[in-house]
């Protein structure tokens, strides 16, 4: 018999690429809150996260054997300008998911992000202290604090920033909108003062896939690229590698939406996540990010200009 996964928040860019990798293997049930979700052979109900007695009764309903919170705000720039609501669907409502999952004994795994992290220009490893400047980052960490303290049977996944596409055509992803953009002839502007880790969802997914079978429990680890670029590199890269007009690609500088009382202006911030542990666990190795987006150029069946 297959073993059960619930996503919250199945609609999401993550959650609906978690639902196309993993309901050949695993008998998965969704939630969503506004985009309904129809696909064969797969449950989805709506669900409001910040519901409480909802939640529960949802995983006491179908007592998944893996709980997975891929709902809340994402955006940085939307958490920047909507705090409290950052905070009711990053942490209050993941944190009712957590109880719930504890509850019935399912494993809850929660996506974090390296914007956690204080942005310093150094390599962090899981055991660094975070330190976030930003309302998104702030929201992500205190629900890890919670998991690790609360949970007994947990993965936190801190992940890189993920690229690809999503089930909603009402939400483009910024990759989505990279594509389309640069297939159409139109200037992308893209920031040039954040250094990050670009991979492809499906790999992070691979990884989850990896982890689960493993029996890997209450820990957290890292899951990055082995090097790092700018929004503007990567999208000069994809560029290169999709064969678009690389001078369409423009750089721009200080939209990252930090709090401006821990970092002045102008600032450049460096978010380089160490994925050892991760490959040490596994036995296997992080990609480039130029062979992440091999990897999609196979995956999306686009024209590449990218060596072999």
């Amino acid at each position: 018999m297959k073993k059960t996964i619930l996503i919250f928040g199945v609609s999401s860019f993550v959650g609906s690429n978690l639902l196309e990798l993993l309901r050949e293997d695993y008998r998965i049930i969704g939630t969503y809150y506004k985009t309904p979700v129809s696909i064969p052979g797969v449950t989805c109900i709506a669900c409001d996260v910040l519901k409480k007695d909802y939640v529960t009764s949802v995983v006491g309903r179908f007592k998944p054997n893996l709980t997975i919170y891929a709902a809340g705000l994402s955006s940085l720039r939307e958490c920047h300008l909507n705090a409290k609501q950052a905070d009711a669907l990053n942490s209050a409502g993941a944190v009712n998911c957590c109880i719930a999952s504890e509850r019935y004994g399912s494993k809850f795994v929660y996506l974090s992000s390296g914007y956690v992290l204080s942005g310093d220009n150094i390599l962090y490893r899981e055991g660094e202290m975070p330190y976030p400047k930003t309302v998104y980052g702030h929201t992500l960490s205190s629900t890890e604090f919670y998991v690790q303290r609360s949970c007994l049977n947990y993965l936190i996944l801190r992940c890189s920033p993920l690229y690809g596409r999503s089930y909603n055509p009402n939400h483009q992803t910024w990759f989505e909108h990279l594509q389309a953009s640069l297939a159409k002839g139109s200037p992308v502007l893209a920031d040039d003062s954040v250094h990050t880790g670009f991979l492809d969802v499906h790999i992070m997914i691979r990884v989850l896939r990896a982890l689960l079978e493993s029996g890997a429990t209450n820990r957290l680890f890292h899951i990055s690229s082995r090097d790092f670029l700018t929004r503007y590199e990567f999208a000069k890269l994809y560029a290169r590698a999709f064969r678009r007009d690389e001078g369409l690609v423009q750089r721009v500088s200080g939209r990252f939406p930090v709090d401006r009382n821990k970092a002045p202006e102008g600032s450049t911030f460096y978010f380089k996540l160490a994925s050892a542990n991760l490959e040490e666990f596994l036995g296997t190795q992080m990609p480039t990010i130029e062979e992440s987006l091999a990897l999609t150029h196979k995956r999306l069946g686009e024209i590449s200009g990218m060596s072999s």
